[in-house]
């Protein structure tokens, strides 16, 4: 497999001979583009959206800024291709002073996505907001929930009754308690959250065409993660999540996410499906 610069679309085209699509450094939305797969004749994503697509550095009042797709789209990012791994690199901002490189290489019927974050200053309850966009022929969205017994149970959410409506699932209390301490503007102002009462058990988002079972599956970085979300559009709906920790000078912030796209036939047993992927994925 390999990775090739394409200067028409402006992005390193790829073909693993399961999936194929591109990664795009520049435009509204950078990252996974044009994906599709050889066996599933469904397009997961509008033409000009993408996967695995930094959006925000988040922290106590900071309110809701594109950074990340700021310098995205206008051209400040640098990128290459070492090894068909496509390396952006953000460089860093005044307000936040922080520099970013994230590393997407294909294999399979996967992406993966290598985030490392570089502070240069203290910031407490930091975190980076990741968006996909998913047509709606992807139907239902699955996450795993921990039940009060500390089991796991595989959950269809009802994160489409409203247009613009977010959902949302945490980690823990505190990453409930950081959705109201202004880091998306004015919480009296913000958009409607609809919460999880309980917290994931792992942090996976699964989109899934109820009719043909083709997926795709987020798989998250265990450690970094603090919260599951996502918006509907009516057209598309994001299926997003945070990174996060306390930054400190020196010490970088790592994070990893898996994409798989994948037919998953029989949802009751998706969670039998996914945690194997999980367990290879860890």
């Amino acid at each position: 497999m390999a990775m090739n610069w394409s200067g028409l679309p402006q992005c390193y085209e790829f073909d693993t001979g399961e999936i194929m699509g591109g990664i795009q450094p520049y435009m509204n939305y950078h990252g996974v583009c044009g994906l599709m797969h050889r066996d599933y004749k469904v397009e997961p994503i509008r033409h000009y959206k993408a996967f695995l697509n930094a959006e925000y550095y988040l922290r106590p009042g900071s309110g809701m800024v594109m950074y990340p797709r700021q310098m995205s789209l206008a051209g400040k990012i640098s990128h290459d291709n070492t090894d068909d791994t496509v390396n952006l690199r953000f460089p860093s901002e005044p307000d936040f002073g922080l520099e970013m490189d994230l590393s997407y290489r294909a294999q399979g019927d996967a992406v993966d996505c290598d985030m490392v974050i570089r502070p240069s200053k203290e910031i407490p309850k930091f975190e980076i907001f990741f968006a996909s966009y998913i047509v709606e022929a992807f139907d239902e969205t699955w996450v795993p929930l921990k039940n009060e017994d500390g089991s796991e149970s595989w959950e269809l959410l009802d994160n489409r009754v409203e247009v613009n409506r977010t959902f949302g699932i945490a980690r823990d209390v505190d990453a409930i308690e950081m959705r109201g301490d202004g880091r998306y503007g004015d919480p009296a102002r913000g958009l409607h959250r609809d919460v999880e009462d309980r917290f994931y058990s792992k942090p996976i988002l699964v989109a899934r065409n109820s009719t043909n079972g083709f997926s795709l599956i987020f798989l998250l970085d265990p450690i970094s993660t603090t919260y599951l979300t996502g918006q509907f559009h009516k057209w598309d709906t994001a299926h997003d999540w945070c990174f996060g920790d306390d930054l400190v000078p020196g010490k970088d912030l790592v994070a990893r996410t898996r994409m798989v796209y994948r037919c998953l036939l029989e949802p009751g047993i998706l969670g039998e499906q996914v945690n194997s992927l999980w367990d290879a994925f860890c």
